[in-house]
C-alpha cells in the first residue's frame, strides 16, 4: 500500500472510531466529502475497493455492507 493509501485509512479508520453504531455512511462521508474530492482518482477507487475488500473479509467486525447505494451511486456502510 502507498503512503497516500495509508494515509487515507488512517483517517477512515480514525472516523470510525467516532462514528456512532447504526450509523450509515459512504466512504467520502466518512472521509469527509471536500477532502475526498482532492484525493487523485486513482486513489480514490483503490481505497474504496480495497475498504469494501477488507469489509467483507471480516476486518472491520463492526462495519457491513448494505444492499443498496446512496443517492450518488456509492456504497454504503452501517457501523454495528
Amino acid at each position: 500500500m502507498n503512503s497516500e493509501l495509508k494515509n487515507i485509512f488512517e483517517v477512515i479508520d480514525m472516523q470510525l472510531a467516532i462514528t456512532p453504531n447504526k450509523h450509515s455512511f459512504s466512504l467520502p462521508e466518512l472521509y469527509g466529502e471536500m477532502e475526498w474530492a482532492k484525493l487523485y482518482i486513482g486513489d480514490r477507487v483503490m481505497a474504496g475497493n480495497i475498504f469494501r475488500r477488507e469489509v467483507l473479509k471480516g476486518h472491520y467486525a463492526d462495519v457491513s455492507l448494505l444492499p443498496k447505494k446512496d443517492g450518488k451511486k456509492r456504497s454504503l456502510y452501517v457501523k454495528h
